[in-house]
């Protein structure tokens, strides 16, 4: 039996060029054939309609489309489309990226583009599609179960780069004729109609909070034992979260690093113990990271890891050890290779939703893993009424209002993000460091510290050492011989005193 029916050629294409019908089809959908002249084999793609005039006027435009690719030196193939190109960009995309940036990628892309686009040549979105696609698509929720809330511009300028950045890689990868010309959303604030759809409520660098928001969270998660209320009393695993969260946070404030995977992903020997040149008796830390976004940036510029240096206070090595010491009595590891915010493994595999997608534990050896960003939104998200009711007890207690209007917006404001903005804002501050040794310490460009914390050096005023919300003026306070030695131990490292101490001379 033959596999075509009704093979017609088109005319003027030298038999080049043919339609036809699938013998045994009960649609009658018409497909075409074009011969090669570039490669071996022939482009073949379905043209969608039962009509023959209407196929052989599609056919007609495969045609052309197919011989002006070939002038181009382009193999074109009927699969060029935003869908089926999309398994290859991943694939493209991890050779350059960490997996957690290419699984945020990937489900931007399944939950905006691919339903969009899906079916839609990459050579043929052009800027006027991505508009169409913004005012009738992306900014209406009801098209997205799973979203919270309105877009921010910033948001939607984050999704349009990745969205240009794919249409680049198909242009380079012989896909597309043409680049991309796309302008850029938050300089064309004119293409949405419709500004009640996105969130224009948010200020620049909201998430920058006060000395005392900071203080009375931390304090929560550091004193509050009724995580849980419905409990007589404080689960062990409630316990560890809520510790593991203190500390995570005074870590990113000493640090002033960058929240999520630059802390996230350390081990205890991505630490060491510096001994102080001017201070007798005290210590500092050290840590070093291979993680995070501008690591992953300078992989991509230079090809290899260049890692990220930060400095801790005098205060935080014996914060280190209480860290330490708790691990250890709930039965943690704490050597050089184990992590320093572990999650013990789940041991039940499929299952529930809730309890599914335990794959990513394969790529991380024994019994624990890191703990995820998503974990740490998801503790805090529940943890602010509970932190609004502390403080609103404490209240009650003394009669002293604390949960003020102001205090309330910066508890729904904050984020872990909150932290780092607010030790640089201290470091200009209080500790009157310039914009360059700021930029330095947060290991970021002098222009980002210009562009939002400028304001807050005209004036400084005490010159502050440590960075703690309620500093110590008290400049002999020294590291007690008992955390050196523990400290030591952990983390296998020996005070050295050859590395250079700039940011305490």
């Amino acid at each position: 039996m033959a596999y075509y029916k009704d093979l017609t050629p088109l005319e003027h294409t030298g038999g080049e060029a043919c339609i036809y019908q699938i013998d045994g089809s009960v649609k009658g959908v018409w497909y075409v054939r074009i011969k090669r002249l570039n490669s071996v084999g022939y482009f073949k793609k379905t043209l969608k309609t039962t009509d023959y005039f209407e196929a052989l006027k599609r056919a007609n435009r495969y045609w052309l489309q197919v011989r002006d690719a070939e002038e181009q030196q382009i193999i074109l193939e009927p699969s060029n489309n935003f869908g089926s190109l999309f398994p290859k960009y991943i694939l493209h995309r991890r050779q350059k990226s960490t997996e957690y940036v290419v699984n945020a990628l990937k489900r931007q892309f399944e939950m905006y583009y691919l339903a969009y686009f899906g079916t839609t040549n990459v050579a043929n979105i052009t800027e006027r599609d991505y508009i169409k696609f913004l005012n009738d698509y992306r900014l209406h929720l009801d098209n997205f179960p799973t979203a919270r809330k309105k877009p921010t511009l910033r948001t939607l300028a984050v999704e349009q780069i990745n969205l240009i950045s794919y249409l680049r890689w198909a242009y380079s990868s012989g896909h597309s004729r043409f680049p991309p010309k796309i302008g850029r959303i938050e300089k064309n604030t004119d293409w949405i109609r419709n500004w009640d759809l996105v969130d224009t409520q948010k200020p620049e660098r909201r998430d920058t909070i006060s000395k005392e928001t900071y203080g009375h969270i931390r304090e929560y998660f550091r004193f509050n034992k009724n995580m849980r209320p419905r409990d007589k009393k404080e689960g062990v695993e409630a316990l560890i979260a809520r510790r593991r969260m203190h500390f995570y946070l005074i870590s990113l404030y000493n640090f002033v690093c960058r929240a999520g995977q630059e802390l996230l992903m350390l081990q205890f020997k991505d630490f060491e113990l510096q001994q102080s040149d001017i201070r007798p008796d005290a210590y500092y830390m050290t840590m070093t990271t291979r993680y995070g976004k501008k690591v992953s940036r300078g992989i991509q510029r230079r090809g290899q890891v260049k890692p990220l240096v930060y400095y801790s206070d005098y205060d935080y090595p014996a914060s280190f050890k209480s860290w330490v010491d708790f691990l250890q009595e709930h039965e943690f590891p704490t050597g050089p290779d184990d992590y320093v915010f572990p999650v013990r493994k789940r041991t039940k595999r499929g299952g529930s939703h809730y309890h599914g997608g335990y794959e990513r534990y394969d790529k991380f050896e024994g019994e624990y893993t890191p703990w995820r960003s998503a974990n740490v939104v998801s503790l805090l998200r529940r943890s602010k009424p509970k932190i609004k009711q502390y403080i609103a007890d404490m209240d009650d207690r003394d009669g002293k209002r604390r949960l003020t209007d102001k205090l309330i917006r910066e508890i729904d404001w904050f984020s872990p993000y909150s932290v780092r903005h607010l030790a640089i804002r201290n470091l200009i501050v209080d500790s009157g460091y310039s914009i360059t040794r700021v930029a330095e310490r947060a290991n970021t460009g002098v222009s980002m510290i210009e562009d939002f914390y400028y304001q807050y050096g005209i004036n400084p005023e005490n010159r502050i050492v440590s960075k703690h919300p309620n500093p110590s003026f008290d400049t002999t306070k020294n590291t007690s011989q008992s955390v050196v030695s523990s400290l030591n131990k952990v983390i296998s490292s020996k005070p050295s005193r050859d590395r250079k101490k700039r940011y305490y001379e």
